[in-house]
Parts: C-alpha cells; sequence; structure tokens
C-alpha cells in the first residue's frame, strides 16, 4: 500500500511540475489517477501524506538558497541509518554536496523522512520528501531542480 501511495505522490509532483500554464485541479488529479488504476481511498491517502508533510512545522533556520555556504558532511545516527536506505542516504549526500540544499535544509528533510514512517525509506521516497520540502519553502526557485530529481537527470543539475 505504501508503494502505492508513493507512486501517486510521484505522479501528482510529475503532474504539477509539467502545469506550468494551466493549474491542475484536484478533481482533474483525481480522475487521471483513477484511470490509471488507483482508487479513490489510495488517493486520499496520497493526499494527506503530501499535505501532512507539507505542513509540518519547518526549521526557522531552514535556508533554501545554500548554493554560498560551503558543504559541510554529516554523520547519521544509528537510528537514520537504519530508517534511511544507504542509496537514500547517498541521495542526500550528493545533493548536499552539490550546494542544493542547506544544512538546515538537509536537516528538515531527515527529520520530516524519520517522522512519516516506520519502515526504511529508500531513494525514491527520500526524493518525494525532498521535493515536498523544497516545494513548501519555494516551488518557482526549485523547479529546475525538482524536475532533475524526479528524473535522475543529474547531467542538466551541472549544466
Amino acid at each position: 500500500m505504501r508503494e502505492r501511495v508513493l507512486a501517486i505522490v510521484n505522479l501528482i509532483a510529475q503532474y504539477v511540475l509539467g502545469a506550468e500554464d494551466t493549474p491542475i485541479s484536484e478533481q482533474e488529479l483525481m480522475t487521471e489517477l483513477m484511470s490509471v488504476g488507483f482508487d479513490a481511498e489510495e488517493i486520499n491517502d496520497a493526499f494527506s501524506w503530501m499535505e501532512t508533510v507539507a505542513l509540518q512545522p519547518q526549521a526557522e533556520s531552514a535556508v533554501v538558497s545554500p548554493l554560498m555556504e560551503p558543504p559541510t558532511y554529516r554523520v547519521f545516527s544509528a537510528q537514520e541509518q537504519q530508517q534511511l536506505t544507504t542509496a537514500a542516504r547517498g541521495f542526500l549526500v550528493k545533493v548536499r554536496t552539490m550546494g542544493l540544499l542547506s544544512d538546515a535544509a538537509q536537516e528538515e528533510i531527515i527529520d520530516r523522512a524519520l517522522r512519516s514512517t516506520n519502515g526504511p525509506i529508500n531513494e525514491q521516497e527520500i526524493k518525494i520528501i525532498t521535493t515536498l520540502t523544497l516545494l513548501s519553502h519555494s516551488s518557482n526557485l526549485w523547479l529546475r531542480e525538482i524536475d532533475c530529481f524526479l528524473e535522475n537527470d543529474w547531467n542538466r543539475i551541472y549544466h
């Protein structure tokens, strides 16, 4: 069930990112998702999960523009290592090292991820949490980077 809800969240993010000129209504999104095989309960769960993540209190010092900060290196706690897969931690290290996340934003993402579930969080899930966190800060500022995360297109970030 969790994987299907995260798949819905991923699709919603892609629809939102693709709707630059014409906003998509929630009803249109529901109809589209139901037409590809998701049921209303799963879709509602996805919207609820997204709302919960978006409404979680943000760290006061979560800076959205980390590009001038020198990268720092973070050691993951034992609990974080258990809950975040190696690929998920690698993704966070990669985007932080590239200067796309501030230390505060990375901490906020880790905190939200750990509070979102009791099971292991994989790379796709941490990408979605990162995307939602960045969108909650400023959708226009990070639109290109978010699109690159979801598409695994790292070359566009460098150019």
